[in-house]
C-alpha cells in the first residue's frame, strides 16, 4: 500500500515545476499517480484521454494539479507541503479529473457528430465516429462498431475502386515521333502510355506514318513519368520493347517498393542507361531506404537514438552535433538524401536480370510491317541526296602570315560548330571519304569551302593538264613550314644512350639543330575552279554490284575486321548486330548485295572503336557510339562510291548540343582517323585478292584437262575430319529427321587420355546437312568437321563456365550446373541440326540465279529461320541461368528453395555470431591481433577496412553491417516461414463461366484455362494484372502467391460461379487447412526433465526432452525442446502433458528466451560501474549508487554501503552518516549479490500478485466492487462445452463448474455499470489489457458487488445465474501454493513467516532480514503461542556493534582479487 507522501515524493519534482499535470487517485486505501502532457493546443493527447478516462472510472474524486497552475503548490515547497497541498486538493474536490478532461477534451459534441454523418452520407461518403469520439483513426481492415455495415461496405468499395485506380495509373509515356517527318519539317507524333500493347502501337504507328518503307525510324522525343527522376534518365532512341519491359515491372511493385525505386533513381549508381533501370528495379533488395531520414540531422538522430551507435550522457545530447555525425556517416555509407528518404547501397549482390539482348517475349510490342522495315541501328531513314554545293572560298583580310594564321584557325573553330548542323554534316563527310589522307583540320576547311577535288595552282598544270578559271578565288588550307633552329643540349653517348660528363662531373654540351613544327596558310583550286583535259580514273572504283567484285570486295571486307563475320537470321527489322563478347559480326540474311556491304562497313566500325570493358569510363555512350559507326560507314561508302542515299544525320544536331569543341573535335577526328584506316586496309586487301585471282586464273589455263579432273578424288578422299580434333564422347542429338543421315551414325568415343575432367557432354551434330547447306549458299567448299569444331567451341565454352561457376557456389548447386550444361549441349546441337535442315532448302540467289527464283519457297525458310534464331537466342539464355545458379537470388519455383535459404539462414547466422565475437575480442584487447574467429586473410583485409575508414575504427564491424545481417537475417526467416506456410496449406482452384482456374503446385503457377479464345477486352485485363499465356502449358498464367489471386479479383471473365471472389476463396481454404491442422493430434510422445551436461548456471541446469513409445515398447529420443531452470522446464513439461502447449510452441518460447536475454538492471541508472571505479573503489562484487538511490535502498532496509576512494567500503548505519559522506562528494554501493535477490524477492511478489488464485482472492475477498470473465480453457475436455447455451449443457448432464474454466480479466465494478454494459464493452471496445476473446456464449461473469458474489452465464438470450460456479475454496491458500511450487518451497500452511530464532541466526550467518521481517516473526511466535523473545536491540544494532569492535575493513584484498582474475 503506497501512502500519498511516498507517492508525492516521486513526483514532487512536477509539482514544484509544473512541467507536466499529475493526476492522483486511490484504489482502496493505497494512493496512485501518473503524469500527463497536453498538446500545443493544449488538448489532451487520445491516449492520455482514454487512460484519464479509466482513472475516473476506478476514483470519480481523482484529481489533476500542475505546480505552475493549481494552488498550495509550487516551487519553493517542500514535500510536506506538496502533500498537504495535493491532500487538500483531493478533499475539497478542487481540479476535479472529469471537469479537467472535460476542459481539455477537443472532441465533437454529439450532435455535431451527427450533423457531419448526415454530411458524409449526403456526399456519398462512409462515416466513423472514431475520429470524432477518442481523436483516433480507425483501421479499415477490423470492424470496431464505430460505423454501420453499410458504411463499413461502402469504405471497402471505395478502397477496392481506389487500388484499381492506381493498377490504372500511368507510370510512364513518351512523345512518340517520326524522324524522317520531323527531319523534313513536317513533325508528326503521339503520346504513347507504358505499358501498352503491340496492336495499340501499330494504331499509333499507322497514325503517324511509319510505314517500314518511306518513313521507318522513329525517335522519342518527351517522357513523363509518375516515378520522379526517371524521365530524365531515358533518351530519344529507346527501345519501345525495354519501355514496356519497365513499365510493367514497375506496375507489379507494392508503394513502398515504388518509393524506393523512386529514390534509387536519384541515388543513381544503376541508372546508366536503360538496360541498367530494368535491371535496378528488380534488385531493390540491394539498398535500404530511411523515410523518416530527410537530412543529415535527421541521420544523426538516427542513428544516436534508434540505432544506439553512441552512448551519449543526457546531458550532452542537447550539444552533440547530430548534423555532423550524420553527414560523415553518410559519406562513409555512400549514401544520399532524397525525396523518399535517406537510401544507400547495403553491398547485396546485383544481379543482372536482363542481359540487354533480347527483352522477354511476353513484354514485346514493337509492331513487325506486313512489309519488313529495317529498323536497324546501322542504317537510317531515306532522305534525298544533297546536291554538291558550290565552291565558297575563306577570305582573309589579315596581311601578316601570323595573323592569317590566327584568322583561319578562328574560322576554323567556327566550322566545327557548324558541321554539325544536319545538312552540312553529311557535306563534311563526303569531302572527308575522298580526302581521307589530309589531316582533321583540312578536311573541315575543305568541306566549309565546298571543295570536291583539290590541288594547287601549278600541281593542275604539271599533273593534270588543266588550268585555273580567270578571277576563282582560291580555297585556304594549312601547309607544314617547319622551321630548324640551334640550340645546346646534352651529348648522348650513342652506344649507352646516356649523358655524357666531364672530368669534374658536369654534363657535356653540344650544338644541335631542332626542328620546330609550324604551319602556314596555303592556296588551292577545286576541280570546278578549273578547265582543261578530262580527269583520269583517281583510282576510286564504284562497285558494279556484279557478283565476282561483290565476292571479292564482301572477302576484304571480312579480312579488315576484328570480329569473325557471318550471316544469320536477325528478327526484329535488325540487320546488323555486333556481340562484343562472342567477338562476332551477325549479318541479317537475305538483303541485298550493296546492303550486306554497307551493313558490314557499320558493324566493323563499331568493333573496330567500342570493343572497350563496357563499364571502362571512356567507352562512349550508346547514342555517340551510333554516331561514331555511322558517320564511318558513310565516309567508307562515299569513297567506293555506294549509294549512301538512304543515309540521314538528322539527329546529329541534338546529339552535338551543349558538348564542348573539344569533345566535337575529338569525334571528328575518331571518325576520320578510323574512316582512313579502314579504307586503306581495305584497299590494301582487295588488291591482294584481285591479285590472287589473276594468278590462279593464270594457273587454271595452264593446267591439263587430265588434272582438273583428278582433283575432285583428292577432295572425296580427304578424311572426314582434321587430324588435330581429339576423339570424344558423344550423344545422340534430338533432330529433326533427314533425308541423308550422312554423318549421323556415327558410334560414340572414349575420351582422349590426359583430356582435363570433365567431359564435355557432346552431341553429334549433322555433317552431311552443314555440307548441303553451305553448297546451297557458298561459292566456297565446305570443310569437312567445321560444324561440328564450331559447335563443340561453343560448348567448351560453356563447359568452362559451369567449372567457373562451381567454383563460387556451395556444392549444393552443382547438380544444377550439370543438369543446365548438358540441356544447353543437346539443345544447342538441335538447334544447329535444325538450322542445316532450313538452310538445305532454298538456294542463295548468288548460287541460283536470279530467273525463275522460287520466291515463295525462299520466304518460307527466312521466316523458318527467324523461328530457329529465336530457338536458339533461348538456348543461349541457359548461360544466363548457369551464371546466376547459386548467386544469391532463390526462386520460389525452386523445389529445393526451402532448403537453399535455410543453408542460406546458417551462413547469415554465423555471419552474425562472428561479427558479434569479433567485435567483442577488439573492444577486450584494443587489438585484432590474435583474434581465433578470422583466418590470416579476413585479419588482414579487415585490418585494411579499418586503416581505410575512420568510421570503422572504433570497432571492426559497424552498427550498420551488424543491422542490415540481422534485418536479413529475419527476412530469411520470414520468408522460409511463408515458403513452408505455403507447401502446407496450399492453394485453391475454382470453375468461372468458360474455363476453369488451376493452382499448379508444381509448376508453382495459377494456371487459367478458357474453353474458347478470351476477346480482346478479357486479354487485356490478364495482361495489366500480370498474367501471360503460355503456349507450352496452354494457360494464362502467373507465379502461384498470394498476389496473384488479389490480381484474380479484377479479372471479371474469371469470376468464380459461387460468387465469391478468389481472394475469399483461397482463405476460406487456408482456414479449413488450419481447422484441419488444429484438429489432427500430434504424434503421442512423452516428455522427461533431466541435467543438462553441458550446464555452466542455473539458468541452464536442465532441459526438456521429449521421447516418442516404439512398438517395441522402447521410447525413441526426440527433440530437445527447451533448456533453463529446474522449475520453468517442470512447468513446460506439465503443459505438454495436459495439451495446453504444442512442441513447436516451446521451441518458439526457448526461442524466444535466447534472442531476448534482458541484462540485469543497475540499481541506480545515474552512475555507472566504470565511473565507480574512477572514483578509486574497484571491486567488481559491489554495484554504485548517488545519495537519492542510497536513501531510498536504506530505507528499503538493504544493506547499503559507503565506498572510500581508496578501495574500502564501510556498512552505513544511520541516515545522518549517509547525507555526511555524501556531501564530502562520496560514493555509495549495495553489493550484487543483494541487489540481485531483492529483485529475484520483487519478481515472487509480483508474480503472486499477477497469478490467477490471487486475482480470484482479490476479486471474491477485496474490499472494492469488482467484476472479472471467465472463459473457457482450451483443450478436448471443454470442446463439447465451447459456445452451447445452458439449456443445452443441462440437458446433456453437464454443469458449469469452475474447474474448466480461467480467469482471464478483473477490473472494478463502478456505479451504474449493469451486466449488458459489460457485454457490449467486451465486443465492441475492448480493453488494451484485455486479451480474451469477444463475451460470447459459455463465457461466465463474476460480480463482486457490496460483499456479495454471483455469477452469470452468457447465454444465447441474456444471462444465466449459475450458483453452483461458485464454490467455496480456500483463495489465499491457493495464491500461496501456486508461488511456493513455482520456487520450490512447498509447505502446505497458508503461512511461512519465520520464527525470529530463525531470522536472528540467517543475520548471524550474514543473510539480509528487514526490520519488518522481524517485527512480523515477533508477532506470529505469539500467536503460535511461543512466548515472545525479550526485547533486544535490532539487527542493524548489532552490526553497527560488532562493526566498532572490529578494525576498519580492508579493499577486500584487491592485489589478491587482481591477481586471481
Amino acid at each position: 500500500m503506497a501512502s500519498l507522501r511516498d507517492t508525492v515524493k516521486d513526483y514532487q519534482e512536477e509539482l514544484r515545476d509544473g512541467i507536466a499535470w499529475v493526476a492522483f487517485w486511490k484504489t482502496g486505501r493505497s494512493w496512485n499517480a501518473e503524469y500527463f502532457h497536453l498538446e500545443m493546443g493544449d488538448y489532451l493527447y487520445p491516449e492520455d484521454r482514454s487512460r484519464m478516462e479509466e482513472i475516473k472510472q476506478a476514483d470519480p474524486a481523482a484529481v489533476v494539479v500542475n505546480g505552475y497552475y493549481s494552488g498550495y503548490l509550487g516551487e519553493d515547497r517542500n514535500l510536506d507541503e506538496l502533500t498537504a497541498g495535493v491532500r487538500r486538493h483531493y478533499e475539497n474536490g478542487y481540479s476535479n479529473i472529469g471537469e479537467f478532461i472535460e476542459a481539455h477534451d477537443d472532441r465533437l459534441p454529439p450532435e455535431l457528430i451527427e450533423e457531419a454523418r448526415a454530411a458524409a452520407h449526403a456526399a456519398g461518403l462512409p462515416f466513423s465516429e472514431k475520429p470524432y469520439r477518442d481523436g483516433e483513426d480507425f483501421n479499415p481492415y477490423v470492424f470496431d462498431g464505430s460505423m454501420s455495415m453499410e458504411d463499413y461496405e461502402l469504405m471497402h468499395r471505395m478502397i477496392e475502386k481506389e487500388r484499381s485506380e492506381r493498377m490504372e495509373e500511368t507510370i510512364l509515356s513518351g512523345y512518340l515521333s517520326n524522324l524522317g517527318k520531323y527531319t523534313e519539317g513536317r513533325p508528326a507524333g503521339e503520346w504513347v502510355s507504358f505499358p501498352t500493347t503491340a496492336e495499340h502501337l501499330k494504331e499509333v504507328f499507322d497514325r503517324i506514318g511509319i510505314d517500314g518503307k518511306n518513313y521507318g525510324e522513329l525517335h522519342i522525343t518527351e517522357y513523363q513519368s509518375s516515378i520522379a527522376g526517371l524521365a530524365g534518365k531515358l533518351t530519344e532512341l529507346e527501345s519501345l520493347d525495354e519501355l514496356n519491359y519497365l513499365s510493367e515491372l514497375l506496375k507489379m511493385q507494392f508503394d513502398d517498393d515504388r518509393e524506393k525505386f523512386a529514390a534509387a533513381i536519384t541515388y543513381g549508381d544503376h541508372t546508366r542507361d536503360l538496360q541498367d533501370i530494368i535491371n535496378l528495379a528488380q534488385n531493390l533488395d540491394c539498398y535500404w531506404i530511411y523515410p523518416s531520414v530527410k537530412t543529415e540531422e535527421d541521420y544523426g538522430h538516427y542513428l544516436i537514438e534508434e540505432l544506439d551507435e553512441l552512448e551519449l550522457p543526457e546531458e550532452a545530447k542537447n550539444y552533440f552535433l547530430y548534423e555532423e555525425y550524420g553527414r560523415d556517416a553518410a559519406i562513409n555509407d555512400g549514401g544520399r538524401f532524397t525525396e523518399q528518404g535517406y537510401i544507400y547501397n547495403n553491398r547485396n549482390t546485383f544481379t543482372q536480370w536482363y542481359d540487354g539482348r533480347d527483352v522477354p517475349e511476353e513484354y514485346r510490342v514493337t509492331p513487325q510491317p506486313q512489309e519488313q522495315a529495317d529498323l536497324d541501328a546501322s542504317a537510317a531513314i531515306q532522305t534525298a541526296a544533297t546536291e554538291q554545293p558550290p565552291v565558297l572560298p575563306i577570305i582573309l583580310s589579315s596581311e601578316k602570315p601570323a595573323d592569317k594564321m590566327k584568322e583561319i584557325t578562328d574560322r576554323l573553330e567556327q566550322g566545327i560548330l557548324g558541321i554539325y548542323e544536319s545538312d552540312r554534316y553529311a557535306d563534311y563527310l563526303r569531302t572527308m571519304s575522298k580526302f581521307h589522307d589530309y589531316s582533321l583540320n583540312n578536311t573541315i576547311l575543305i568541306a566549309m569551302q565546298g571543295g570536291n577535288l583539290v590541288k594547287g595552282y601549278k600541281q593542275w598544270e604539271k599533273e593534270f593538264d588543266r588550268h585555273v578559271k580567270p578571277g576563282e578565288k582560291a580555297i585556304k588550307i594549312l601547309a607544314p613550314a617547319p622551321f630548324t633552329v640551334k640550340k645546346q643540349v646534352e651529348k648522348i653517348d650513342p652506344d649507352t644512350q646516356k649523358p655524357v660528363f666531364d672530368k669534374n662531373g658536369k654534363a657535356v654540351t653540344e650544338e644541335k639543330e631542332i626542328q620546330i613544327p609550324a604551319f602556314r596558310v596555303v592556296s588551292v583550286f577545286d576541280v570546278s575552279q578549273t578547265e582543261g583535259k578530262e580527269l583520269p580514273d583517281l583510282g576510286i572504283k564504284e562497285l558494279t554490284g556484279d557478283v565476282e567484285q561483290y565476292q571479292d570486295f564482301f572477302a576484304a571486307l571480312e579480312r579488315t575486321s576484328p570480329f569473325v563475320m557471318g550471316f544469320e537470321a536477325l528478327s526484329g527489322g535488325v540487320k546488323g548486330r555486333c556481340n562484343y563478347e562472342e567477338k562476332r559480326i551477325s549479318i541479317n540474311e537475305g538483303m541485298d548485295e550493296l546492303q550486306n556491304i554497307k551493313t558490314a562497313i557499320h558493324e566493323i566500325a563499331h568493333a573496330t572503336l567500342h570493343d572497350i570493358d563496357k563499364d571502362a569510363p571512356e567507352r562512349p555512350d550508346r547514342r555517340t557510339r551510333e554516331v561514331q559507326a555511322e558517320s564511318v560507314a558513310y565516309a567508307v561508302c562515299q569513297h567506293y562510291g555506294l549509294d549512301t542515299s538512304d543515309y540521314s544525320f538528322g539527329y546529329i544536331a541534338g546529339w552535338s548540343s551543349g558538348k564542348e569543341l573539344a569533345e566535337l573535335k575529338g569525334s571528328l577526328e575518331t571518325i576520320r582517323s578510323t574512316a582512313a584506316s579502314l579504307i586503306d586496309t581495305i584497299d590494301g586487301h582487295f588488291a591482294e585478292i584481285q591479285k590472287a585471282q589473276d594468278k590462279e586464273q593464270t594457273t587454271e589455263q595452264a593446267q591439263t584437262p587430265q588434272e582438273a579432273t583428278i582433283q575432285p578424288e583428292a577432295e572425296v578422299a580427304a578424311p572426314e575430319l582434321p587430324e588435330e580434333t581429339a576423339p570424344v564422347q558423344e550423344k545422340e542429338a534430338q533432330t529433326e529427321p533427314e533425308a541423308d543421315t550422312g554423318a549421323s551414325s556415327e558410334a560414340p568415343q572414349t575420351t582422349q587420355p590426359g583430356q582435363a575432367a570433365p567431359a564435355a557432354p557432346y552431341y553429334t551434330i549433322n555433317e552431311a546437312a552443314a555440307k548441303r547447306a553451305k553448297d546451297m549458299n557458298s561459292f566456297s567448299d565446305y570443310k569437312q568437321g567445321s560444324a561440328t569444331a564450331e559447335y563443340r567451341h561453343y560448348v567448351d565454352e560453356a563447359v568452362q563456365l559451369a567449372e567457373r561457376q562451381k567454383q563460387r557456389v556451395d556444392p549444393m548447386y552443382h547438380e544444377k550446373i550439370d543438369s543446365l550444361l548438358d540441356t544447353y549441349a543437346r539443345k544447342l546441337a538441335a538447334n544447329m541440326n535444325k538450322g542445316y535442315e532450313i538452310d538445305a532448302r532454298v538456294p542463295s540467289i548468288l548460287i541460283a540465279g536470279g530467273s525463275n527464283f522460287p520466291t515463295r519457297k525462299k520466304e518460307k525458310q527466312n521466316a523458318a529461320r527467324d523461328s530457329n534464331y529465336r530457338e536458339w537466342q533461348d538456348i543461349q539464355g541457359l548461360l544466363d541461368k548457369i551464371r546466376s545458379t547459386g548467386m544469391g537470388g532463390i526462386s520460389a519455383d525452386d523445389p529445393q528453395a526451402v532448403q537453399k535459404l535455410e543453408k542460406k539462414l546458417e551462413n547469415l547466422e554465423k555471419s552474425q555470431e562472428t561479427m558479434k565475437a569479433v567485435n567483442a575480442y577488439y573492444r577486450k584487447h584494443k587489438t585484432l591481433d590474435g583474434c581465433p574467429h578470422l583466418s590470416p586473410e579476413q585479419l588482414e583485409k579487415l585490418k585494411a577496412d579499418m586503416a581505410s575508414s575512420w568510421h570503422l575504427g572504433d570497432k571492426p564491424f559497424a552498427t550498420w553491417a551488424l543491422s542490415n545481417n540481422s534485418a536479413e537475417i529475419r527476412r530469411v526467416k520470414d520468408r522460409i516461414k511463408s515458403l513452408s506456410q505455403q507447401k502446407e496449406i496450399g492453394f485453391v482452384g475454382w470453375e468461372f463461366d468458360g474455363g476453369k482456374v488451376e493452382a499448379n503446385t508444381e509448376a508453382n503457377r495459377l494456371q487459367i484455362f478458357f474453353e474458347d479464345k478470351p476477346d480482346e477486352a478479357t486479354r487485356e485485363a490478364l495482361k495489366s494484372n500480370g498474367f501471360r499465356w503460355s503456349p507450352k502449358a496452354g494457360a494464362w498464367q502467373r507465379q502461384l502467391t498470394s498476389n496473384a489471386y488479389y490480381a484474380a479479383d479484377y479479372i471479371k471473365a474469371i469470376a468464380p460461379f459461387t460468387g465469391e471472389k478468389p481472394t475469399e476463396l483461397q482463405r476460406a481454404h487456408i482456414r479449413a487447412q488450419k481447422e484441419a491442422a488444429q484438429k489432427k493430434p500430434e504424434q503421442e510422445a512423452i516428455y522427461k526433465v533431466h541435467a543438462n551436461p553441458r550446464s555452466d548456471s542455473r539458468d541452464n541446469l536442465y532441459l526438456l526432452q521429449a521421447y516418442i513409445p516404439q512398438e517395441d515398447g522402447k521410447a525413441k529420443i526426440g527433440d530437445v525442446l527447451y533448456i533453463g531452470t529446474p522449475e520453468k522446464c517442470r512447468e513446460l513439461m506439465a503443459q505438454l502433458t495436459a495439451g495446453e502447449l504444442t512442441q513447436g510452441e516451446v521451441k518458439e518460447l526457448y526461442a524466444k528466451t535466447q534472442t531476448a536475454a534482458p541484462e540485469i538492471p543497475m540499481p541506480d541508472p545515474t552512475i555507472s560501474v566504470k565511473d565507480m571505479q574512477e572514483y578509486g573503489y574497484a571491486w567488481d562484487g559491489m554495484l554504485p549508487l548517488q545519495q537519492e538511490a542510497a536513501e531510498r535502498l536504506f530505507h528499503e532496509d538493504m544493506s547499503v554501503y559507503l565506498l572510500y576512494e581508496d578501495g574500502t567500503e564501510g556498512l552505513v548505519d544511520t541516515l545522518e552518516d549517509l547525507q555526511a559522506h555524501a556531501q564530502k562528494g562520496g560514493l555509495f554501493g549495495v553489493e550484487k549479490e543483494t541487489w540481485e535477490a531483492l529483485r529475484e524477492y520483487n519478481a515472487m511478489k509480483q508474480e503472486l500478485r499477477e497469478s490467477e488464485p490471487s486475482r480470484e482472492a482479490l476479486l471474491l475477498y477485496g474490499n472494492e466492487d469488482t467484476f472479472g470473465i471467465y472463459q473457457l480453457k482450451n483443450g478436448k475436455e471443454t470442446r463439447d462445452l465451447r459456445f452451447e447455451p445452458y439449456d443445452r449443457i443441462q440437458a446433456a448432464g453437464n454443469s458449469i463448474d469452475r474447474g474448466n474454466y480461467e480467469l482471464i480479466y478483473t477490473a472494478p465494478l463502478t456505479p451504474g455499470m449493469s451486466l449488458e454494459d459489460i457485454y457490449t464493452r467486451f465486443n465492441i471496445d475492448h480493453p488494451k489489457d484485455f486479451k480474451g476473446h469477444s463475451l460470447s456464449v459459455s463465457d461466465v461473469v463474476v460480480l463482486h458487488q457490496n460483499g456479495q458474489d454471483t455469477a452469470h452465464y452468457v447465454d444465447s438470450l441474456g444471462y444465466k445465474d449459475v450458483p453452483e460456479f461458485l464454490q467455496p475454496k480456500n483463495y489465499l491458500k491457493a495464491a500461496e501454493q501456486t508461488t511456493e511450487q513455482n520456487y520450490n518451497m512447498i509447505d502446505g500452511q497458508i503461512n511461512n513467516t519465520p520464527t525470529a530464532t530463525e531470522l536472528e541466526e540467517k543475520a548471524k550467518a550474514g543473510g539480509q532480514i528487514s526490520l519488518a521481517e522481524y517485527a512480523e516473526a515477533l508477532k506470529t511466535d505469539k500467536e503460535r503461542g511461543k512466548p515472545a523473545k525479550q526485547e533486544k536491540p535490532s539487527i542493524r544494532a548489532q552490526l553497527k556493534a560488532a562493526k566498532e569492535q572490529a578494525p576498519k575493513k580492508q579493499a577486500r584484498q584487491k592485489t589478491q582479487d587482481l591477481e586471481r582474475s
